[in-house]
């Protein structure tokens, strides 16, 4: 499978939040990347990232989220996230650009960036 075909695939299942077939296109060994140092800066691996999606189910009221993309370069694609989201008892607007690493036919590495404040 090319990266364009996966980045595709990947997004449409995103888009679904089809969080089985997203998962299934994760390399083992992956690595996600959160700017800053909190405890999800970095998590290495399937099933610690299976951790985490499961500590934003349990924190994170989504009721609104789109993904715009995917935007290909080379081995890597990037999505546009938008989300309307209550944390903690806070609702507010969030954008951010995932980008992806595609090794093997899995993507090996996510990388999370946040638009600052002008």
């Amino acid at each position: 499978m090319s990266t364009e075909e996966l980045a595709r695939d990947f997004t449409a299942a995103v888009i679904a939040d089809d969080a089985a077939a997203y998962q299934a296109f994760w390399a083992d060994d992956i690595v996600s990347l959160e700017p800053g140092d909190g405890d999800n800066a970095r998590t290495e691996g399937r099933e610690a990232l299976l951790g985490k999606h499961a500590w934003w189910n349990a924190n994170a009221q989504v009721h609104d989220m789109t993904a715009d993309g995917p935007y290909l370069f080379g081995d890597q694609f990037a999505l546009r996230f938008t989300m309307d989201v209550t944390m903690q008892g806070t609702r507010s607007q969030m954008a951010e650009i995932g980008l992806y690493t595609v090794k093997d036919g899995k993507i090996a590495e996510e990388r999370f960036l946040y638009a600052t404040a002008p």
